[in-house]
């Protein structure tokens, strides 16, 4: 009786040992495949998101670079800084080597009106000064001659300070409104070479065109009878 009770208890054991190994194991799958598929959907979610950033940022950096590459390569920008740093570069830029020389020449010209009206105004103003710290009524002029402002010997005069004091002034605009001049010239240039850059890319096809056509136009008085500009592009 012993025996079969226990022989009993050992089969009650090695069966219920099974069960709860049979039970164990597929709850342990299911929280390995719950582990798995969230990990997957974290990676899936991770990866979205750097392709999305990536793309982001390789759009930002193509336009970035496209602007650049699109600055770099406009000749009418190109032409206009080059211009300001050097007359005459912007027209060699663009090719028109016959405009060169008209700039080069005014550029001369008024570096030599500065350097004319600049060296009166010193020598008449050396006068004055003798005038108002010499206390003296009066001075005698040395002439200067032609272009050069060479002093000749020859002297004229005497000069009151009433009489001097306007020239050595008149000399003195002269110069200031040579340098003005002379930086409107600069900028005219530089203009000038982007507008020709800026006409060398315009598009002249038979797609651009301008026509005047008749219309008639309804008023609170009747109709209108006109003519209407077409801009076609």
């Amino acid at each position: 009786m012993v025996r079969t009770l226990v022989f009993l208890l050992l089969i009650t054991n090695i069966s219920f040992a099974q069960k709860t190994d049979t039970l164990s194991i597929p709850a342990k799958a299911d929280s390995i495949t719950k582990v798995v598929v969230d990990s997957a959907k974290k990676l899936n979610l991770v990866n979205r998101i750097l392709k999305t950033d990536t793309s982001k940022r390789q759009n930002f950096i193509s336009r970035v670079f496209k602007a650049d590459s699109a600055k770099k390569a406009n000749p009418a920008r190109k032409a206009l800084i080059r211009s300001l740093i050097l007359p005459g570069w912007g027209q060699a830029t663009n090719k028109e080597y016959w405009v060169m020389p008209i700039v080069y020449a005014a550029a001369a010209g008024g570096v030599y009106t500065f350097w004319f009206t600049n060296y009166r105004y010193q020598y008449y103003k050396g006068y004055l000064e003798k005038i108002v710290k010499d206390k003296e009524t009066s001075v005698m002029i040395e002439q200067l001659s032609g272009i050069w402002n060479k002093p000749t010997g020859k002297t004229i005069g005497p000069f009151t300070r009433t009489q001097v004091e306007p020239v050595v002034n008149s000399f003195r605009r002269y110069r200031d409104l040579t340098v003005i001049m002379f930086a409107v010239g600069w900028t005219l240039q530089a203009v000038q070479a982007n507008v020709s850059a800026h006409l060398k890319t315009f598009d002249m096809s038979d797609d651009i065109s301008l026509k005047f056509e008749p219309s008639v136009q309804p008023t609170a008085f009747g109709s209108a009878v006109g003519a209407s500009v077409v801009l076609k592009f």
